[in-house]
């Protein structure tokens, strides 16, 4: 929990006389013009304090207010997980200061009141007329400078004695403000204030408001389930291990790293959350593409969770253009798989040149769908001969036998698929058998990392290109679907027709199961069309969620998405998006608000 850093100024001021330059200081502040503020120009204020004053005149604050600002909107979380554990600690701090005159508000991550505790002192009757209750916010672009605000706004622990605060009727009192964040996922979970009139405040006041956040905080970690403490030992664990990006994923949990903030953004949740889902309880190292564009090997780490949940730790590594079988890091947009046409090319001219080419990419993305459509098109004499490596368990001798034929015929094409899963003992064979061969060959093998006995077989083949997964081929996805759609047909049977509203809601998925996935989404909905129209009713119950249906969903996700990225970029600067993106802090923290990214 931070600390706002010991100024190298002022110290809080705590007497009438310096409460009095505080106040001259203020009003010489207010005559100016808040853009050319610099707090080298107020010696007898704290640094921090004039940033404040800087930051509330911008946002229009009125130093003479004297009404709360009330969310209107705001629903109170009763049975939130945050107000939940707190309140039990709030009930006993009213107890605590019930001789004191004091009083501690908790607020959420909006800076919104949910709860008061308020003391039993003579003057508690000032406190209660002031009406506060939930809703009630004290964030600094609307309440100007005060503890919970700028502890809010700064995400350290801050007081505010006095003539400090921006607004007059705050000047009879000293305020304070503490971030709590959740120690599992480092979120910030809301904050807590402890405020007094100001004669009383004192030095102890505000380490007093810490060890109270602290043991909000502590009793957050106690709240979780032992699967969700045992993730988190896991994680942390990971962090202090591994240098590089750290991630935890459960079907409730999304935590990720400070240093993986740069990497991992909110569009990647799904994917990650179905790799571990996916993993089960086996450790695996997979090559996946983030939205970033970037291509990652990630490393799963299982974590035992009770039946029916699952857990892991990722521990993700960018791969540069050196790595085999990596794809260079891409830009947002087509990437760099090119577009569909381009990759195809290039997979045509491999194979026209003679020489064994393995396709990776990850697993159900298409690869034998996109060797064999090539391969059909260069019309082998001797057509084409698929040999599934897995099948060579079963009779060694007689497939190794089939293969060696197969690549000795200069008019035939070979498909090899699941390369890495020839067995050991024939990798060497296999091997030499594929780089003496005369007829076109293509291997496929998933990006789920490389066995060291596999890397010899694999190495084997000079050439290597990606298959794009499905996520990154909505150009061509009409026709892939009709592609699919003609497979799953008898020969002579005319395949059925996607209606453009079913095409839609498609298209709008995200696929994390990719070309197998739509595979069987599509058959699904052929059984239920029974006629030569495939139409969205047809689609399973979770794929009906067409785009189309409501066009504003698809300008709410970009504006959230602008909205993340912008964050990320100035490192949660919520000033410079502001400015960034050309609308007033307000209206940015009401979006913010909306698509809860506070």
């Amino acid at each position: 929990m931070p600390v706002s850093p010991p100024p190298g100024g002022p110290p809080v001021p705590r007497t009438a006389a310096e409460w009095e330059r505080v106040r001259a200081a203020k009003l010489r502040a207010l005559s100016r013009d808040p853009r050319t503020l610099d707090p080298a120009d107020f010696p007898e204020v704290r640094p921090e304090v004039v940033a404040s004053w800087r930051r509330s005149m911008l946002a229009g604050v009125d130093p003479e207010a004297r009404e709360y600002v009330i969310d209107d909107d705001f629903d109170f979380p009763a049975h939130s997980r945050f107000a939940a554990v707190a309140q039990p600690i709030m009930n006993r701090l009213k107890d605590e200061i019930a001789d004191l005159s004091c009083w501690g508000f908790l607020a959420d991550r909006a800076c919104r009141l949910l709860t008061v505790a308020v003391g039993d002192f003579p003057t508690a009757w000032r406190v209660h007329r002031q009406n506060l209750r939930p809703g009630m916010c004290f964030a600094e672009d609307l309440m100007g400078t005060n503890g919970l605000g700028c502890a809010h706004e700064t995400q350290q622990a801050f007081i505010i004695s006095g003539t400090e605060h921006f607004r007059t009727d705050s000047e009879i009192l000293t305020t304070t403000g503490v971030i709590i964040r959740d120690p599992f996922t480092k979120r910030y979970a809301g904050s807590l204030g402890v405020h007094c009139l100001r004669e009383y405040g004192s030095a102890a006041l505000l380490p007093l408001v810490v060890e109270i956040g602290r043991s909000i905080e502590t009793q957050l970690l106690a709240s979780r389930t032992d699967g969700e403490r045992a993730l988190f030992d896991a994680y942390s664990a990971a962090e202090r291990r591994h240098r590089g990006v750290v991630v935890a994923v459960s079907r409730r949990l999304f935590v990720v790293s400070t240093r993986a903030r740069a990497l991992v953004r909110e569009a990647d949740e799904e994917l990650l959350r179905n790799l571990a889902e996916e993993c089960g309880s086996r450790e695996r190292t997979v090559r996946r593409d983030l939205s970033s564009g970037r291509t990652v090997q990630v490393r799963v780490h299982p974590v035992p969770q009770p039946k029916g949940e699952f857990a892991a730790v990722l521990v993700l590594r960018p791969l540069d253009g050196g790595d085999r079988g990596a794809v260079p890091a891409l830009e947002t947009g087509t990437a760099g798989y090119g577009t569909a046409t381009e990759f195809r090319d290039r997979l045509a001219r491999a194979l026209r040149a003679g020489r064994p080419l393995l396709l990776t990419g990850e697993r159900g993305c298409g690869k034998r769908h996109e060797a064999l459509a090539t391969l059909r098109t260069l019309d082998p004499p001797g057509g084409v001969a698929e040999f599934e490596a897995a099948c060579a368990r079963l009779d060694p001798d007689g497939w190794l036998r089939r293969l060696a034929e197969a690549l000795a015929d200069p008019g035939r094409a070979v498909l090899l698929r699941h390369v890495a899963d020839v067995p050991a003992g024939l990798m060497t064979a296999v091997a030499d058998l594929v780089s003496r061969a005369r007829a076109r060959v293509v291997g496929t093998t998933s990006d789920d990392g490389e066995d060291s006995a596999a890397v010899l077989l694999l190495e084997s083949f000079p050439v290597t290109l990606t298959v794009p997964p499905l996520r990154r081929r909505r150009d061509e996805f009409a026709e892939l679907c009709q592609a699919v759609l003609a497979e799953l047909c008898d020969p002579g049977e005319q395949p059925p027709q996607l209606t453009p509203r079913a095409l839609a809601a498609l298209t709008a998925e995200d696929w994390p199961g990719n070309v197998r996935q739509l595979v069987q989404v599509l058959a699904t909905a052929r059984v239920h069309a029974c006629g030569p129209v495939i139409d969205l009713p047809h689609l399973p119950a979770r794929h009906r969620r067409s785009r189309g249906a409501n066009p504003l969903d698809e300008v709410r996700a970009a504006e959230r998405h602008v909205l993340a990225e912008a964050l990320r970029r100035t490192g949660g600067d919520r000033s410079a998006v502001a400015r960034q993106l050309g609308i007033s802090r307000a209206t940015l923290y009401r979006k913010l608000k909306r698509y809860e990214l506070y």
